[in-house]
């Protein structure tokens, strides 16, 4: 006869313990009665991250950038735009149950209001109808305290990041009209030229610098908002390689 495994004392006399849900990490989940004191903290952190107070620099400039590129998701980030014109999006809507009815499984990497590296605002500028060498695709980037890496200095992976997002979304727009993921980055080569601190906001700008079939090369680079005596500070560079679906 198997004689069963006996449970340790200490162990047979602890309580059942109640079935837990998984683990999320989200940071805007709702709140069970132990956290619900955090409540007004959490909802604090939220406003501010969404209704951030943007430099005077870009306010001034975003416009003289050309078209804007609306994406139902980019526009709850940029809930009033220059006109005060929100577009019918809503933070939430647009943040995330467009996301999710629409196949996504989490939250963008660099567009989303929680992001840590937060690129916003994006506006194109052709240089004819039918797009190709020439197209600029501007943006405005929000370093974030959540993209620190060494001593209130940001990850030079998240700048990568910022690169990698604009060498895509520049190739998007090659052939006059937005067409959002139509192609696949194949390669971007980053030169990392100065550090930025937490906190900054700074100009991104990719241009098409070549484009042959399937093939559209990118310049793109990350530059302060402010001039040092009338020349651009660039902090980062990038030549990219982006190939166009067949289909696109």
């Amino acid at each position: 006869m198997t004689v069963p495994p006996t449970q340790p004392a200490e162990a047979a006399r602890r309580p059942h313990a109640a079935p837990q849900p998984p683990c999320r990490f989200d940071s805007d989940v709702t709140l069970d009665p132990v956290e619900s004191v955090d409540a007004p903290k959490k909802q604090l952190q939220h406003d501010k991250a969404v209704r951030r107070e943007l430099p005077p620099w870009a306010k001034e400039e975003i416009a003289k950038w050309g078209q804007r590129v609306h994406l139902p998701e980019w526009d709850a980030d940029e809930a009033l735009d220059e006109d005060g014109d929100s577009d019918g999006c809503t933070e939430g809507e647009a943040d995330e149950e467009y996301r999710s009815r629409n196949g996504w499984k989490g939250s963008d990497l660099c567009h989303s209001v929680h992001s840590p590296v937060r690129i916003s605002h994006y506006r194109v500028h052709y240089p004819s109808e039918d797009g190709g060498a020439g197209t600029i695709l501007t943006g405005l980037v929000h370093f974030t305290s959540r993209a620190e890496s060494h001593a209130g200095h940001c990850h030079g992976g998240s700048m990568t990041s910022v690169m990698d997002d604009v060498i895509g979304w520049t190739a998007f727009h090659v052939t006059g009209e937005c067409v959002p993921w139509s192609g696949f980055t194949a390669q971007v080569n980053v030169s990392l030229k100065r550090p930025i601190q937490v906190g900054s906001y700074l100009k991104v700008v990719g241009k098409v610098a070549r484009w042959e079939g399937r093939k559209v090369w990118i310049h793109s680079e990350l530059v302060a908002g402010e001039t040092d005596g009338g020349e651009e500070v660039v902090h980062c560079a990038a030549e990219g390689l982006v190939i166009l679906k067949r289909d696109a």
